[in-house]
């Protein structure tokens, strides 16, 4: 993955289910957090559910305005925006792009292209963005610039992280339920997926938390995967 460029989380619209996962697969290989999904209504769920950074947009969604749907998420969200569809047509181009979207990629295109996309759409992106520094999961609240986790107001409990920690948990508590790949966690640390030190990582943030007392708040391993967040006693049934 391009250094500049940390993990986002990517929703993939797209109602051709093969073309859909090809997407899915190079994102993640990518260590981007991919969720696909086929129609507005999935979308505009999945940007409730999680804040979103990229969406890939498939122009052709059956009844639905495709065009409408980007001009919708500028609108509510601060996703940036590439279409990939089947129409070539210039006008289609112009007009998607007057939309608002960020990019503009026809298929069949080539997925090294693609990803070379993305990768400018979100170093773009992210000049513009303020990085999320923050995250909460139940009555846990992580402040990254400090690199402490702390319980809600009131409550004494201070846990603090060395920097990469902090930055390992910080990504798994923006997504709580969902699995982190390993490729995702290695590059907070610019390192190659193979490398075995977030496992240490990880390790050493679980000691900390079971020193302080904090032993609703568990970081499950996914076996040949990564690893997700969950607080116990809450449901994330249905997450992946």
């Amino acid at each position: 993955m391009d250094s500049l460029v940390t993990p986002a989380r990517v929703v993939v619209v797209e109602d051709d289910a093969r073309m859909g996962r090809a997407l899915q697969r190079y994102l993640r290989r990518e260590g981007h957090l991919v969720t696909r999904v086929s129609s507005g209504s999935a979308l505009r769920r999945a940007c409730r559910e999680n804040p979103v950074d990229l969406v890939l947009l498939d122009l052709n969604l059956g009844s639905e305005d495709g065009l409408d749907l980007a001009r919708e998420l500028l609108r509510s969200t601060g996703a940036a925006v590439i279409i990939v569809t089947g129409r070539v047509d210039l006008q289609d181009r112009i007009t998607g792009l007057d939309a608002g979207a960020d990019d503009y990629v026809t298929k069949p295109f080539d997925p090294e292209e693609l990803l070379a996309r993305v990768r400018a759409v979100l170093r773009r992106h992210s000049v513009s963005t303020p990085p999320r520094t923050r995250a909460r999961v139940g009555p846990y609240v992580l402040e990254h610039d400090d690199m402490t986790l702390a319980r809600e107001a009131g409550d004494a409990l201070r846990v603090r992280f060395t920097e990469t920690q902090a930055r390992i948990l910080l990504l798994l508590m923006q997504t709580p339920g969902r699995t982190v790949t390993r490729e995702a966690l290695c590059s907070r640390e610019v390192k190659p997926a193979e490398d075995r030190s977030v496992d240490v990582h990880v390790a050493n943030i679980r000691r900390k938390l079971r020193e302080s007392g904090v032993d609703d708040l568990a970081i499950l391993p996914v076996r040949g995967v990564g690893y997700r967040i969950h607080l116990r006693g809450v449901s994330t049934a249905g997450r992946s």
